[in-house]
């Protein structure tokens, strides 16, 4: 991809800066007539940060005559607040700020598509995604775009979300009672859906297009979609908002189809930062970011919602559920999410405790799965809500050996890059080589389709329940399995190998619980040393 840096001039399309604590904003005497969008992505329940965006809302308001605020995508699900109510205390929340558009992130569909739906229709900003397609009746059932004319200039605001949703949330949501998809994200002619919808709000009018965008810039693998490849394949767009990666990008210039300039830029994730665009009347755009630390005014209106939520599920949250010996980290001291690149000792904890609640030989849960780390000391219902809040059921099942192999392909496919599908493993051991290309391919929705090429994978042993001794795992053998629905029954993630599972069952327990009785039955309510770090699990050959 190409990126370009900001020269400070009037001639370039944007310009960018990110604001450090104690900067002061000069006062001014007239209303401005520039048009402000303030934007963030991925809060995941992350609320005090609304009662600051109110108020820096309120503040512009003051100055200038234009002021939006959107969202692009993730909001309703990544903590208890959310998770509890099912989206409905972050609903009641961002309609006390007062939104004006946003995006549907893929955790968005997390509580279903007719839960997203009714959040949706009460959620009083527009919702916008050209991308997403109700199959049955070929129609969007949101809008893909809305132009609003400020004094003159008319911008348009485009949505859009990954592609990957429909494997990255729960799969099944988007099928019929056959397990026929009757719902799209437009994968196949991604770009050309966008393309048409830049093209007809442009010809509606539309001077300035800014995209809402749940893409992320990561890379999703040779012909992947994200936010650069999306810019590289159109033309048209002068701005992405962009949200799904979790990346801090303050700005930066990326060429489009037609070589032009584009402004991509994404806050990071809950509520770290709040993004400030404004458009110029002389004709462009600037960007800056500021750190949510250094706008402590927060409005008080929005801060009261809050303040309720949280009192009324307090007395829920403080219940101590065990204790710890020692932190089990999820992410590392950068942000980076452990559980979704490498053996973590809270997966082990995790899978531990799929595996012997349910008696299997191997389990398996997907780093994405996985929200937080737990706390050294007591540990409360809050802790264990935030580390499981997509209330997943627990299932088992018959799996062969080679069905095992790949699974576990299709886990490191990824490596060293991060991936919601990498799994925590419990009762077997692996190596696998990065340095070689992943073997995997995949189908058209971006679903396992085979394995063609040598695989990272080496060395897989599974552990006898009998012995405790590793054994070489044998391709022919099969071995009971125990995992959330959505790997075995949903084939989350794209790891659709698990539909030749055979002997599926429904647990009916939702891991939440099974942690709780994971911890009383077999572990007398204290989380120990031998989860403090890795034990070998997964190993990269150097």
């Amino acid at each position: 991809m190409k990126r370009l840096s900001l020269v400070f001039s009037a001639t370039v399309v944007g310009l960018f800066t990110i604001v450090s604590c104690g900067t002061s904003r000069q006062a001014v005497s007239t209303v401005s007539d520039d048009i402000v969008i303030l934007y963030e992505n991925d809060v995941h329940c992350g609320v005090d940060g609304y009662a600051n965006m109110a108020a820096l809302k309120g503040d512009y308001q003051k100055t200038h005559k234009h002021v939006a605020v959107v969202s692009n995508g993730d909001y309703v699900q990544g903590g208890s607040l959310g998770a509890a109510s099912h989206g409905r205390n972050i609903i009641n929340i961002m309609n006390a700020v007062g939104y004006d558009f946003v995006t549907l992130g893929n955790h968005e569909f997390d509580y279903g598509i007719p839960r997203q739906q009714e959040l949706m229709n009460d959620l009083e900003a527009t919702c916008l995604c050209c991308n997403l397609m109700d199959l049955r009746t070929n129609t969007r059932p949101y809008k893909a775009y809305q132009i609003v004319d400020y004094d003159g200039v008319k911008i348009a605001f485009v949505g859009m979300c990954t592609p990957y949703a429909i494997t990255s949330s729960n799969p099944s949501y988007f099928k019929d009672e056959k397990g026929n998809y009757i719902y799209s994200f437009s994968i196949e002619d991604f770009y050309d859906v966008v393309q048409n919808a830049v093209n007809s709000a442009r010809a509606e009018g539309a001077e300035k297009v800014i995209v809402l965008s749940h893409l992320g810039d990561e890379d999703e693998g040779e012909g992947g979609v994200n936010s650069p490849s999306m810019i590289e394949n159109t033309y048209g767009i002068d701005v992405v908002l962009d949200g799904h990666s979790h990346s801090l990008i303050p700005c930066t210039l990326m060429l489009n189809k037609k070589g032009e300039n584009v402004m991509l830029t994404s806050t990071g994730t809950k509520f770290e930062n709040i993004g400030v665009l404004t458009y110029h009347r002389s004709g462009y755009f600037s960007s800056e970011v500021i750190p949510t630390r250094c706008l402590p005014k927060q409005d008080p209106s929005v801060l009261k919602v809050i303040d309720e939520i949280k009192e009324g599920y307090k007395k829920v949250a403080e219940k101590v559920v065990c204790s710890s010996v020692s932190e089990l980290p999820a992410f590392d001291e950068n942000g980076a999410r452990l559980v979704r690149l490498q053996e973590t000792g809270i997966g082990n904890f995790c899978t531990d405790a799929y595996r012997t609640v349910f008696d299997a030989d191997v389990a398996f849960l997907n780093g994405g799965g996985i929200r937080a780390g737990l706390p050294k000391g007591n540990i409360t219902f809050n802790d264990i809500f935030t580390m499981f809040p997509f209330e997943k059921l627990a299932a088992t099942a018959d799996i062969t050996g080679a069905t095992i192999l790949d699974l576990l392909e299709m886990s490191v496919s990824i490596s060293p890059g991060e991936f919601g599908g990498f799994h925590q493993v419990s009762g077997l051991k692996f190596e696998y080589d990065a340095s070689i290309p992943s073997p995997i391919v995949y189908d058209a929705d971006h679903n396992f389709a085979g394995v063609n090429g040598e695989r990272r994978v080496k060395n897989v042993w599974v552990m006898d329940r009998a012995t405790g001794e590793y054994l070489p795992l044998d391709p022919q053998k099969t071995y009971k399995m125990a995992a959330s629905q959505y790997l075995i029954v949903d084939h989350g993630d794209g790891f659709t190998m698990t539909k030749a599972c055979t002997n599926v069952k429904d647990t009916g327990t939702l891991d939440t619980d099974l942690i709780e009785t994971f911890l009383a039955e077999y572990l007398d309510n204290v989380i120990g040393e031998k989860y403090a770090a890795p034990e070998g699990r997964i190993t990269v050959i150097k």
